[in-house]
């Protein structure tokens, strides 16, 4: 029957299934699939029939053109990083409202421009590192908390409409997105050695085959558009 479908395993055919069989299994996104007379098996998630099914389940197979909004990945990370800054001003005055009001009394505008000021700022570099650290801590957990989440993704990254998936295009879990994340230190490493220059490698995500940049390639991950 036209209707039924087999499994492709190791060169034998499992089956008949019917759609509705196939769906109750589940079906994962690359199995193969094949029809009563056929011999060359066809990847699940290729198929139209089980586009609906596969949305519905939250799986989204990275491909390069749903990989192909990389483009949005630079307004999400604007998005986030307002969050994060502010997020973590607002916490810290909370929580330390002494110690933040004497920061802000050295940490202003015009110690870029004023030489005397900028002197006086030599004399807290514990200070600067202790928060370089924080907005790291702070950014790896936010990006890790939120990609193993729901939303699939920071939200920056949520509202235009990008998800953060593994290969076969599941959610991560926690510990996957952290290694993601911490992933991305290789920056701050190929920057000790080449200086600014380091960022160009983030460009990688333009001509690589499912727009991965760097760190997402080591964590085996994609970014992908969601499909509605």
């Amino acid at each position: 029957m036209d209707n039924e479908y087999y499994i492709l395993e190791s060169g034998q055919k499992i089956g008949p299934f019917t759609p509705q069989e196939l769906m109750d299994r589940p079906l994962e996104p690359d199995d193969l699939l094949v029809m009563p007379l056929q011999n060359q098996g066809t990847e699940a998630h290729l198929l139209p029939e089980f586009k609906q099914y596969f949305i519905d389940e939250g799986i989204y197979y990275p491909m390069p053109e749903n990989t192909a909004s990389y483009f949005l990945r630079l307004p999400a990370y604007i998005i986030d990083f307002i969050i994060i800054v502010f997020g973590t001003e607002i916490l810290a005055f909370i929580l330390f409202p002494g110690y933040m009001s004497r920061l802000m009394g050295v940490f202003t505008l015009s110690a870029l421009t004023d030489p005397k000021l900028q002197e006086n700022l030599l004399k807290h570099q514990t200070e600067i590192i202790i928060i370089q650290l924080v907005v790291f801590v702070v950014t790896v957990l936010y990006n890790s908390l939120c990609e193993a989440g729901r939303m699939r993704g920071s939200v920056g990254k949520y509202i235009l409409g990008l998800a953060v998936v593994d290969g076969l295009g599941y959610g991560l879990t926690f510990w996957h997105a952290l290694r993601r994340n911490l992933g991305k230190t290789i920056y701050e490493v190929l920057g000790l050695i080449i200086g600014p220059l380091s960022y160009l490698a983030y460009m990688k995500i333009i001509w690589s085959f499912r727009h991965q940049a760097i760190h997402d390639q080591l964590a085996g991950c994609f970014v992908v558009k969601r499909s509605k």
